[in-house]
């Protein structure tokens, strides 16, 4: 295998959760009086960050950031994984692969979807936002997986479906890969760019 180590992103790239993710952001918005279009809520969150939305409304992280995640939570918006995903990590783990999610999810509610749709087994670690590693693109929290599990770089490949994630791999000198199922992110400087994520099994 050209390459053994796959650090994922989880929203967006091994799991649809954006529906979710954009109603529990519509919802405490309104509470904070703003009313917004989800389509537009979603261009945001996607082509830049969450943190970036609630930026744009002037609201801190401890106002916005527990009210999101309580009606995310809550969401009748079901999150699952997409429906490459499972194939995918099983087929790359036989053969040699080994598999860690980087994440701006809580570590915890992260291995819940992983439990709930039988994946968690196919994965080495989780690193979520609650482990305090500095938000991507800064490198730290790939550093620390590439250290704690002794990756080779070269051998590594970084896969997201943003900007910042492409910017976090190149910051932590690995290859990576954008997984642009949008076509509305712009020229992002990744090494491979897929609209399925079944395409990369023949890039390894």
């Amino acid at each position: 295998m050209k390459y053994n180590n796959f650090i994922w992103d989880f929203d967006g790239t091994l799991f649809d959760t954006y529906p979710a993710m954009v109603d529990g952001a519509w919802h405490a918005l309104q509470d904070f009086g703003y009313v917004m279009d989800k389509k537009d809520i979603y261009h945001i969150m996607k082509k830049h960050s969450t943190s970036q939305l609630r930026k744009e409304k002037q609201l801190t992280e401890e106002e916005f950031t527990p009210l999101f995640h309580q009606y995310e939570a809550k969401s009748q918006e079901i999150s699952r994984p997409f429906k490459e995903t499972q194939e995918v990590l099983h087929t790359l783990k036989q053969q040699g692969g080994r598999h860690f999610i980087l994440t701006h999810r809580l570590t915890s509610s992260t291995w819940a979807l992983l439990e709930t749709f039988d994946l968690a087994h196919l994965i080495d670690e989780v690193v979520g936002i609650d482990q305090d590693f500095p938000r991507k693109p800064d490198p730290a929290a790939l550093n620390h997986l590439i250290h704690r599990f002794q990756l080779e770089r070269g051998k590594t490949m970084m896969i997201g479906d943003r900007r910042l994630d492409i910017e976090a791999g190149i910051n932590a000198g690995v290859t990576t890969c954008l997984y642009d199922i949008d076509h509305f992110l712009g020229n992002i400087p990744a090494s491979y760019i897929i609209g399925n994520l079944k395409e990369i099994i023949d890039l390894v």
